[in-house]
């Protein structure tokens, strides 16, 4: 079948007939979700699966993804973002949202692909921003393994719930919608998917124990198998470089120290933990003689000018080329990953595997990443006096020659290899298949006000 038509690449003699799987992703590129998701794609092509990969919006050349069928999906594919976003125009108006949102109210072709495909497993990933209806699901008639890669699948359509815990419930009230109305928008998404996703052949896994813990506590999750398997992180793209040569290759001072913070939208998204950034450097100045520290930024495409730090500072903007990133990570006294709310922390795991310790707030994903003082740092959330500490401590450790950067890569290669995490895969697959049959699942009990 031809690729350029946007449907399924004919895998031919390219992949041996193993477990066919088909992976649906709303990107195949630019954020840590889609690049471990196509990680993993690739990893279980190497083990023999017949891997396919469905995309909303193809951004990389890779000829074993696909977009959605169709001679204006690209451009379809954009606009759904924006029609999936309009039911949330009537709650604007009362202030900035704090997560990005997922309605999931727009028909898809997914239903029919996967029946032109007939995979063994459909593999969920990150399917935001419209791609995936939230109907979708039991238009499938294998099981489906989902990667929990944020909070939306147990949300009524948040992606990060800042605190809340009333998904635990049914929603509704939302405080991110600044609404005090029990039947809200999000009231409404939740009883969808309680609607759509009871008796589901589904399992599910969350990239870490914290985000088990909060489908585990859900009302529309709880019910389903749970099992908690890492993002991994490809280990020859990431790997330690001699500082000296790293610094040469990012244009970067070969002598003094170095501290990295990136993200997705790094300056302008709260939740990456940038203002709680500032503060700790505000501390960190005012308790140290360190004058010659440099911090540098990475993730935004778009950025302001960066405050005044009292310490020299330089931006290098968004970065999309994983060697470059690498010897960036690499050429790093220090990362800080001062997130507030992460499932994971993707980019706590590439650091380390590059060699670098990462200081983190001792909570959600990065827990499960950095043993406190051994590799890295974990500061009690959300000091900035102790974030302040952790980076002092750890660039102080660096200096005195302490292995800590030798103990982030031993710790990446053997608990996040993506070889090692396809294997938990392809083995959660077979067991799938064999328990091919509809869950006897207590369905979740409508409440009073739902």
């Amino acid at each position: 079948m031809r690729e350029g038509g946007g449907v399924l690449p004919d895998a031919g003699s390219r992949v041996s007939e193993g477990l066919k799987i088909l992976h649906l992703s709303t990107f195949d590129g630019d954020d840590g979700a889609a690049r471990g998701s196509l990680w993993l794609h690739h990893a279980l092509r190497t083990r023999g699966c017949n891997s396919r990969m469905v995309v909303g919006c193809k951004r990389g050349s890779d000829p074993t993804v696909s977009q959605l069928p169709g001679s204006l999906m690209r451009l379809w594919a954009m606009a759904r973002m924006k029609f999936d976003a309009l039911p949330l125009n009537r709650y604007r108006g009362h202030g900035p949202m704090a997560s990005f949102w997922t309605v999931g109210w727009l028909p898809s072709r997914l239903g029919a692909l996967a029946k032109q495909f007939t995979p063994d497993i459909v593999h969920l990933h990150w399917v935001g921003a419209g791609f995936f209806p939230v109907r979708a699901l039991k238009q499938f008639s294998c099981p489906v393994v989902w990667t929990l890669r944020d909070m939306w699948p147990f949300t009524g359509g948040c992606h990060y719930t800042s605190g809340c815990t009333r998904y635990q419930h049914a929603c509704g009230a939302c405080p991110q919608l600044h609404s005090d109305q029990d039947d809200d928008l999000s009231r409404a998404i939740w009883r969808g998917k309680q609607r759509h996703w009871s008796d589901a052949d589904l399992w599910l896994v969350p990239i870490s124990d914290w985000l088990a813990d909060c489908a585990r506590a859900s009302t529309l999750l709880r019910h389903y198998p749970i099992e908690v398997i890492p993002n991994g992180v490809d280990l020859d793209r990431f790997q330690p470089i001699e500082k000296r040569q790293a610094r040469q290759y990012c244009g970067l001072p070969p002598d003094r120290p170095i501290i990295i913070y990136g993200a997705m939208r790094a300056t302008r998204d709260p939740r990456k933990g940038f203002r709680e950034l500032l503060a700790a450097l505000g501390k960190f100045r005012g308790a140290t003689e360190r004058s010659d520290v440099m911090l540098v930024v990475f993730g935004d495409l778009r950025h302001g000018d960066l405050p005044d730090l009292g310490i020299e500072s330089r931006y290098l903007g968004y970065i999309d080329d994983d060697v470059r990133l690498a010897q960036l990570y690499a050429s790093a006294d220090v990362a800080v990953m001062p997130s507030l709310q992460e499932a994971f922390g993707k980019t706590v795991v590439e650091a380390m595997a590059c060699g670098t310790p990462v200081v983190a707030f001792d909570t959600g994903g990065p827990r499960d990443i950095v043993d406190h003082r051994v590799d890295g740092y974990l500061a009690e959330p959300f000091s900035a006096d102790d974030l302040a500490r952790g980076i002092a401590w750890c660039l102080d450790e660096v200096r005195q020659g302490t292995p800590l950067g030798t103990r982030a890569r031993v710790k990446a290669a053997s608990k996040f290899d993506i070889d090692t995490v396809a294997a938990r895969y392809h083995a959660l697959y077979r067991t799938a298949v064999a328990a091919r049959r509809t869950p006897t699942i207590v369905a979740a009990p409508r409440l009073a006000n739902a």
